[in-house]
């Protein structure tokens, strides 16, 4: 990539259809995603509507900004899924510096 450009990777879906965790999984590997559900009460479910999918940790604070916009919409959100980058296997964690 050439410098200044901008590499987008982060996905917008919108989708309408339901869809598990698990679907979500096996369709974006290696990715966090953000999904939107209709109740709390159905975050036990593990499924609900998936709005954006986010392919490099580059892209996390793009993520983090769309859950923010989402949420100050009223709508209840849950972000799943890992880069898989870890040192380690089972050792994931995001680190923001303040």
């Amino acid at each position: 990539m050439k410098a200044g450009e901008v590499n987008v990777m982060l996905k917008i879906l919108d989708e309408k259809e339901l869809k598990t965790d698990d679907e979500i999984e096996e369709l974006y590997k290696d990715c966090k995603y953000l999904y939107i559900i209709d109740s709390y009460d159905k975050l036990v479910e593990h499924n609900g509507y998936l709005y954006c999918v986010s392919t490099s940790d580059d892209s996390f604070d793009q993520l983090i900004d769309e859950r923010e916009k989402l949420r100050l919409m009223g709508k209840l959100c849950v972000l799943g899924g890992s880069y898989n980058n870890g040192s380690a296997a089972g050792v994931q964690y995001e680190y923001k510096e303040q």
